[in-house]
């Protein structure tokens, strides 16, 4: 079952029903911490709502941030991800420390100045700042 869904269309043709789904074409990752499974469609953005504390990206995703306090950004695993991007935008112009940290805890990229924008691509090993 996905989701409570038993049926699964493509372009409005019923698919028989199967006990696994593959997705071609899409990272897919576990996601203990939120206890889901994340898959994200390359071309498909999701955007976060306006995150003021610690918060954990997931991979496709813009992040807004109003770093009117310090803010952490948590990055997934890169393993798995390859290909995937992050950007993380400060919208609001405050001046507070945005930290970006791997799964590992490691720090990719600290910045403290308004509006800034970071936008990192999974290698398949590491977040890489581009």
């Amino acid at each position: 079952m996905f989701f409570g869904v038993r049926r699964i269309f493509a372009a409005g043709a019923e698919l028989p029903e199967r006990p696994a789904l593959n997705f071609v074409g899409a990272v897919v990752t576990d996601n203990p911490a939120e206890n889901r499974t994340d898959v994200f469609i390359r071309g498909a953005w999701l955007v976060s709502p306006v995150v003021t504390g610690t918060y954990t990206a997931r991979p496709g995703e813009l992040v807004r941030v109003n770093a009117h306090d310090p803010v952490t950004i948590r990055l997934p695993p890169a393993a798995g991800n390859v290909g995937a991007e992050i950007v993380v935008k400060e919208v609001a112009g405050e001046e507070e420390a945005i930290a970006v940290l791997a799964s590992t805890g490691e720090q990719v990229a600290r910045d403290g100045y308004p509006y800034v924008t970071v936008r990192l691509v999974s290698d398949g090993a590491t977040w890489v700042v581009v």
